[in-house]
């Protein structure tokens, strides 16, 4: 520093007064000293030698400056605040000053202007300073500390809290607000028990002990309710600073999501190797096994010990381990995956192929940590691939050696790809032989093209998996082919139609031909039609020629029959006219008219059963009794060298049919076997229940339940030639004079009549067995009323009102001849019109309506009904000898009598109607 002369006279300190004055007023301790206008100092006291190290010898006369620092110098800090003092008498200031030794303290002071006592001048300046550095660092080192404080509560990551008395927050920063969404003023106040779920009280709890008794915890992780109610994780890290306690809060909840997830994927990884059918494994980052993979062992068989290291290379293919080692360590070296096939020893010691694949795992930075891979077996894949690749290469061979126009229909991108025969059958060049579905449409004849289009997408978008259809598919020429399209469907898992593959066939010369022989056929047809028309006109006249035979044959036989019978009445009638004639003779010549009238009736009632026109009177009967019944009848028939048997397997059955008819057929049956066996043998007649009748004399058979009997005879049997005949009318086998010829024929009328069949079984030399079918009834026999004995009675309760409807003269005046013989009232009507005229004069004056079934215009079934609706308390007896009404309907409830009737059974019926 410089030193300069001054005048000290003029430059003395005040008088003692003021300058105690100035002393009270800036503390005894404080560095003092003055400094004249020029800016040198004048004086120093103790205090300011104790504070910057000058001595008053050395601090006198130097520059006032020389406590300033250099960088307060270099900005004229001295000289401003001079300049400040003498303007203003006062200059205050806070800075940094030098001592002696060069460093530095922090003074507190004020610059003041001197001037003199008397005069007022400006003389000079005094500066007091005092040392307030520990004041100044201690204060510096609290401002960095609050900004410190201000920096960590501004941090929006870290939450800060701070708890008062009973550990409520009194403080928190933005970071901890934004964590649990809170605003200032609700956060104030809360405890740390309504921040934290109950499950973190025990967690808590040791924290706060911890920070109570230590002064701080051990970092702790918890969770803590969000304002809406829903939690997250923080990190916590307490201390106990004073009376308070601070708490340093991170949300980790992110963290903790993120650990949650590893562990989940690594449960995920786990459950992946634990399912998954290939071998899993892990080596470290030089490719070197160190973990154990159990499904490698399992599937190779190796020991723990053989698969670590490079160990799996010994379970591969000798022929493939090189190769193998070779790419692993390749991939290991270059970080690149690992990828390659090769040959296995399974535990088995089976060769299986499997694919190898390794990934590398890799560090932040891209270093390599460790590698993953697997190895899964694709023997069976592969095995696969080989058969699809033959049958593709079969199938191109197919495609290529047919003629069909092979296509493949890709739907879902309407594309269409052809073989070559679309070119080679229909001239038409694709590029790529690929069309669109459209292309296809639009060469359909146009007559052809919507039936087509609406078949082939009734398909698509239905459920069907195969369509057909023929149309006229154009040339590449402009001409049409007749073609034959079949197309199979393929679809997805959901039913969604993916593509169609099928072949086109050009069936033309196939059509033509076909319309070829078509028109040969039409020709032929009417051709055959012609023929057969002619066929059948010959035909026609060779039936009516049959038929006049057979009509020539059944007259003939009629009349021979009738002839005999009609000699022994005429015979008998004209002795009867003979005088004087005795009463044993008369007697025998009228017996002897009434038993051939009676055969008589017979004769007719075989030839209407041939003719199934009998009127049947059908009732249900139990089988089993009405051949019981024969058989009795049949042994004075038969003969004593003649033994019957009988079995029953269905006794029970019961059927609907005419039992006087029923029975008929089976005498007639037991009589041919009689004579078949020429009076000696054995006759066997059996029934059953049969499920079917069997096919015969060219009919199919009939499902059903049948009840069957059969008369068999160890007789002579019939010859093959003859069986197609025994059942015409008069056709017998037998002597002449011996037999009828009838007696088949009203088997076989009946069985037809009843619903039912005859079936012949016969062999020469063995005998015959005819069986006779009839449909089983469900209902139970009725009991069959008691007969009295036929006699000719009165009417009871006196005479009755009959009235005859005969359309037959002779019979009408005959029949009310005898009704009137036995005591009716008779009224004869001549037929059903006048009868109804007579009705409704007065109805009810008949008893009793005894009409014809056979006469002109309305017959006697209808006049039954029409009576029946209009009178249906008057009673109706029908009678008839021939009827196709009553063959065809039966009586239809009417009481029914049969021609030719006798007086007996005329006065029965009669009194049975009431």
């Amino acid at each position: 520093m410089n030193s300069r002369k001054v005048d000290l006279a003029r430059h003395r300190l005040p008088s003692s007064g003021h300058l105690a004055e100035l002393v009270l007023e800036n503390l005894a301790d404080f560095a003092v000293f003055t400094i004249c206008l020029e800016g040198t100092i004048t004086s120093w006291n103790s205090a300011a030698e104790r504070v910057m190290g000058w001595s008053e010898e050395e601090a006198v006369g130097q520059d006032a400056c020389m406590i300033f620092t250099p960088e307060d110098r270099a900005e004229d800090a001295c000289e401003r605040e001079r300049a400040t003092a003498r303007r203003c008498g006062r200059a205050e200031d806070e800075r940094w000053h030098l001592c002696r030794d060069g460093s530095r303290f922090w003074g507190s002071g004020a610059l003041t202007r001197l001037e003199d006592d008397e005069t007022g001048e400006h003389i000079g300046y005094v500066k007091i300073v005092r040392d307030r550095t520990e004041q100044h660092l201690a204060g510096e080192r609290l401002r960095v500390s609050e900004a410190r404080l201000r920096g960590a509560l501004g941090i929006s990551t870290v939450g800060v809290l701070f708890w008062g008395e009973g550990f409520r927050l009194t403080e928190a920063n933005d970071a901890f607000l934004r964590m649990t969404g809170f605003s200032h003023e609700e956060a104030i106040g809360k405890t740390w028990r309504e921040l934290t779920p109950p499950e973190f009280y025990p967690s808590s709890l040791k924290a706060v002990e911890e920070v109570t008794t230590l002064g701080e915890a051990v970092p702790y992780e918890k969770q803590y309710y969000r304002k809406d109610g829903s939690c997250w994780w923080g990190l916590f890290a307490p201390r106990r600073i004073g009376d308070e306690v601070v708490e340093f809060v991170l949300d980790i909840t992110d963290r903790r999501k993120a650990e949650a997830a590893l562990r989940a994927g690594e449960a995920r990884f786990r459950a992946l190797v634990a399912a998954t059918a290939s071998a899993v494994w892990t080596t470290d980052a030089q490719g070197l096994v160190q973990e154990d993979s159990p499904s490698w062992r399992a599937l190779t068989g190796q020991t723990l010990e053989q698969w670590l290291g490079t160990g799996w290379a010994d379970a591969v293919h000798p022929d493939d381990r090189a190769r193998a080692a070779k790419e692993w360590a390749t991939a290991v070296a270059t970080g690149t995956p690992f990828d390659t096939e090769f040959r296995l020893r399974r535990a088995d010691g089976e060769w299986r192929l499997v694919a190898a694949r390794g990934v590398p795992v890799r560090e932040p930075d891209g270093t390599v940590r460790e590698w993953v891979g697997t190895n899964t077996d694709i023997t069976a894949r592969r095995r696969a691939e080989e058969a699809r690749r033959a049958i593709e290469e079969r199938y191109h061979l197919a495609v290529r050696a047919t003629n069909d126009a092979i296509w493949d229909w890709d739907l879902r991108r309407d594309r269409i790809e052809w073989n070559e025969a679309l070119q080679e059958a229909f001239g038409h060049r694709l590029d790529g032989a690929v069309s669109p579905g459209g292309w296809w449409l639009a060469r359909i004849h146009p007559e052809d093209r919507e039936r087509v289009s609406r078949s082939i997408h009734a398909v698509i978008d239905g459920t069907g998996d195969r369509w057909s259809d023929e149309y006229r598919f154009q040339r590449a020429d402009g001409s049409y082919a007749d073609v034959l399209d079949r197309g199979f469907m393929v679809r997805g898992p959901g039913g969604e139609p993916l593509r169609m593959i099928g072949a086109m066939l050009d069936v033309t010369e196939r059509r033509q031909s076909e319309r070829e022989l078509r028109r040969l056929n039409e020709h032929l047809e009417v051709e055959v039609a012609r023929r057969a028309e002619q066929l059948r006109l010959q035909e026609e006249a060779l039936r009516q020629s049959q038929k006049l035979e057979a009509v020539g044959q059944l007259t003939g036989g009629v009349a021979h029959d009738f002839n005999n019978l009609l000699t022994v009445i005429r015979s008998s009638a004209g002795l009867l006219r003979r005088p004087n004639l005795p009463e044993e003779r008369r007697r025998r010549y009228v017996e002897a008219i009434a038993d051939t009238a009676d055969r008589a009736a017979k004769l007719t009632g075989q030839l209407l059963a041939f003719a199934r026109r009998q009127p049947l009177k059908p009732e249900v009967f139990a089988v089993g009794d009405r051949v019981k019944a024969v058989v009795e009848l049949v042994r004075p028939l038969v003969g004593a060298r003649i033994s019957i048997e009988a079995a029953f397997e269905c006794e029970d059955c019961t059927v609907e049919a005419d039992p006087n008819q029923f029975e008929t057929a089976l005498v007639n049956l037991a009589v041919n076997a009689r004579d078949a066996m020429d009076g000696e043998g054995q006759l066997t007649l059996r029934t059953w229940l049969a499920t079917e009748v069997p096919p015969t004399r060219g009919h199919a058979g009939t499902p059903g339940a049948f009840v069957a009997v059969a008369v068999s005879d160890t007789g002579s049997g019939i010859a093959p030639e003859l069986l197609a005949r025994i059942f015409e009318p008069f056709f017998t086998t037998k002597d002449s004079g011996k037999g009828t010829g009838l007696g088949l024929s009203q088997v076989y009328g009946f069985a037809k009549q009843s619903g039912g069949e005859l079936h012949v079984g016969s062999e020469l030399g063995r005998g015959s067995t005819f069986t006779l079918y009839l449909p089983r009834a469900e209902a139970k026999p009725l009991a069959a009323p008691t007969q009295p004995a036929e006699e000719v009675d009165a009417p009871l309760d006196g005479r009755r009102n009959v009235l005859l409807v005969e359309d037959n003269t002779q019979v009408g005046d005959f029949a009310r001849q005898m009704l009137e013989d036995l005591g009716y009232a008779a009224t004869w009507a001549p037929n059903a019109k006048a009868a109804l005229e007579l009705l409704d004069e007065d109805a009810s004056r008949f008893d009793v309506v005894f009409s014809d079934v056979v006469m002109p215009g309305m017959n006697g079934v209808e006049l039954g009904k029409e009576i029946r609706r209009r009178w249906p308390d008057l009673p109706i007896v029908l009678t008839s000898g021939y009827s196709h009404v009553l063959a065809n309907g039966g009586a239809q409830g009417f009481e029914l009598l049969h021609k030719p009737y006798s007086a007996e059974s005329v006065s029965r019926v009669l009194r049975s109607s009431r």
